[in-house]
């Protein structure tokens, strides 16, 4: 589920997304059955209050306090009150450029989910119901923020153990790539020899990768190395020269790329984390310009 959810989050991160509707809606008992719905548009709505039944994809999902709901372009649903509640939810009509909804649908994530921080994500919902009825300047850009924090929320909601749904060719492949560069960061890992882990030509290799990623391969092995080498520095009994071993580079090259990354040469970066401060100007500017 971890690779899975590597290539969502990196899809989510470049996503453009543009917001065309939002607000929210009750729903009694003498609404009856809510009619089946189809929308051009993607959906997610999250409940507030009241209980009822959302029908899709041919099965029933429970609707509670804190249910989060994601439906994609085309998906038919309807939704159902239960008797005497009232059912309370905020809705979000999108559209973003997700090219092929099927590829979505290949990770058999579910269209709801249960989130823990429920008035959370209430309050993130009401925000970004008043930017998209503010229009002002930055609005898109804290719609968009909105967005992807429920995302995030969304992600983090769903079960560790959940069965996929059968995975596309593309994402069995990617699958086995990034697995084959976390088990090898000590490694040199080249183009060439991340290809044939596929079994496809280096050049087109390339292209495929970074369709799915929005990375070059080496670019996200060297993002990864790098985010494995922040994990170690946490460690104090893990020297630099350690963590430059364990991500394949020499120091001098590790410290430099890694400072490139973060602003921060090794060592101050784990002080940073770590809460140790400069007690001087002096201290800092050395720590600054210092290679380790």
């Amino acid at each position: 589920m971890k690779t899975y959810i590597t290539i969502l989050l990196k899809k989510l991160e470049q996503m453009q997304i543009e917001v065309v509707a939002a607000s929210k809606m009750e729903l009694s008992e003498k609404t009856a059955f809510y009619q089946e719905q189809v929308y051009d548009c993607h959906r997610i709505l999250l409940i507030r209050s009241g209980k009822g039944r959302l029908h899709a994809r041919k099965r029933e999902y429970e609707l509670v306090p804190g249910t989060f709901c994601i439906l994609l372009a085309g998906t038919s649903h309807s939704i159902a009150v239960e008797p005497g509640e009232t059912l309370s939810f905020q809705w979000c009509h999108l559209h973003a450029n997700l090219e092929d909804r099927e590829f979505y649908s290949s990770f058999g994530l579910p269209v709801a989910v249960q989130l823990e921080e429920r008035q959370l994500a209430s309050a993130i919902f009401d925000r970004l119901i008043s930017e998209q009825n503010r229009d002002g300047l930055t609005s898109r850009l804290r719609i968009k923020a909105a967005i992807l924090e429920l995302m995030s929320m969304y992600l983090e909601g769903v079960p560790s153990d959940l069965e996929r749904a059968h995975p596309s060719p593309e994402i069995e492949k990617i699958d086995a790539v990034l697995k084959y560069i976390d088990d090898h960061l000590a490694d040199n890992i080249t183009v060439e020899v991340l290809a044939r882990q596929v079994f496809l030509h280096p050049n087109y290799f390339i292209v495929f990768f970074k369709s799915v990623l929005g990375y070059s391969p080496i670019q996200y092995v060297n993002n990864r190395r790098m985010e494995y080498a922040k994990s170690l520095l946490l460690k104090p009994d893990c020297s630099i020269s350690e963590v430059a071993a364990s991500v394949g580079m020499q120091i001098y090259y590790f410290s430099r790329m890694f400072k490139a990354h973060t602003g921060l040469t090794p060592s101050r970066y784990r002080k940073q984390a770590t809460g140790i401060v400069p007690s001087s100007l002096a201290e800092f500017e050395e720590e600054w310009g210092s290679e380790l």
